[in-house]
């Protein structure tokens, strides 16, 4: 759709989809450097496993809630925002999933016909 202004509605900023998804962890690793801190050293300060908080930054684990409690504790970064873009995250991880298109795809044909 084209607005009034001649804007197509894929070009407005909020209905962008972004190249590449941002994973909470992601944040998590930039503050750690921004503020010095290596990834050891803050796993054992909050009594996390050092191969376990590797694997969140690096996107290979999803945040839980207890643990975007741990990181607000931790480095004052609010769990509820670490949570919503994880669940951005997996939202469109999904959406781009081959075997989730294909399954919604023949759930939109069917429920059409209703």
């Amino acid at each position: 759709m084209i607005h009034m202004d001649g804007i197509k509605d894929e070009m407005i900023a909020n209905n962008l989809t972004p190249f590449r998804f941002t994973h909470p962890g992601e944040i998590i690793k930039d503050e750690l450097e921004f503020r010095g801190i290596s990834q050891r050293e803050f796993a054992q300060s909050v009594g996390m496993s050092y191969s376990v908080l590797n694997e969140l930054v690096n996107a290979h684990r999803p945040l839980t809630t207890n643990t975007a409690l741990l990181f607000e504790a931790a480095l004052d970064i609010p769990a509820d925002m670490l949570m919503r873009i994880q669940t951005k995250y997996n939202l469109q991880t999904a959406r781009n999933d081959k075997k989730v298109i294909h399954w919604m795809t023949k759930i939109r044909k069917a429920t059409a016909v209703l």
